[in-house]
C-alpha cells in the first residue's frame, strides 16, 4: 500500500507516481514499448495506440484502490478494475488485466479476491462518466467518492478467475506448441 494525500489533485498524484516509478512523461505513452518486468528479465510491450489513450485510467486505478506497482498490486488493480466494469471494447486492456488477475489468482488470492470484491460496488474512471482533465482536477478523495458506494455487480469471482486463468496460460500453451514444432523440424 502506498501512503497517498487524499487532499492532493489527482492529477498530482498521477504525477508523483509517474515520478515515482521512472515511467517517464505521461506515464511513458510517448515511448515505442512498455516493459514489462519479470524480477531481473524485462519483456518488450508494443505501445499500442489503445494503450497510450487509456494507460492513464489504469495508473488512475493505481490511486484510487492505493495499490503499488508489484505484481501483488498490478494483480489487485486488475481484479479491482474488472469488478468496477472492465475496459468496455479495449481489447488490448482487457487481455492485459485478465492477465494479470491470473496471475494474482495463481500468487495473491486473499488481495486478489479482496481487490475484486471491493470493485464490485465501485465505477472505474472509465465507467464514472468523467472525462480526463475533470478526473485529474478532482481530489484524490473526491474521486474515490464519486467511484465508490455503487450497486453491486454480483460479478462471479469464480468465472473471471477461470476466464483469467485461461488468458494468463495461453500464451504458455502457444509458446509450448510452437516450440515442439520447431523441434520436430530438427
Amino acid at each position: 500500500m502506498e501512503i497517498i494525500d487524499l487532499n492532493k489533485t489527482v492529477g498530482k498524484s498521477i504525477q508523483e507516481f509517474y515520478d515515482k516509478n521512472v515511467f517517464g512523461e505521461d506515464g511513458g505513452i510517448n515511448k515505442k514499448f512498455a516493459w514489462i518486468k519479470f524480477g531481473f528479465i524485462s519483456i518488450p510491450l508494443p505501445n499500442f495506440e489503445s494503450r497510450k489513450k487509456n494507460v492513464y485510467l489504469h495508473d488512475i486505478h493505481h490511486i484510487i484502490t492505493d495499490n503499488n506497482i508489484s505484481w501483488k498490486g498490478e494483480s489487485a488493480v486488475s481484479a479491482w478494475e474488472i469488478a468496477s466494469g472492465g475496459w468496455g471494447n479495449f481489447v488490448i486492456p482487457w487481455l492485459l488485466t485478465l492477465w494479470a488477475m491470473g496471475l494474482g489468482v495463481l500468487f495473491h488470492r486473499k488481495s486478489t479476491l479482496k481487490a475484486f470484491t471491493n470493485g464490485r460496488t465501485m465505477r472505474n474512471a472509465l465507467t464514472c462518466g468523467l472525462t480526463k482533465s475533470e478526473i485529474c482536477n478532482l481530489t484524490v478523495a473526491a474521486i474515490r467518492a464519486k467511484v465508490s458506494n455503487q450497486n453491486n455487480t454480483n460479478k462471479s469471482f469464480l468465472l473471471w478467475s477461470t476466464i483469467s486463468l485461461i488468458i494468463f496460460f495461453l500464451p504458455f500453451v502457444l509458446g509450448g506448441i510452437v516450440l515442439i514444432e520447431i523441434i520436430n523440424l530438427f
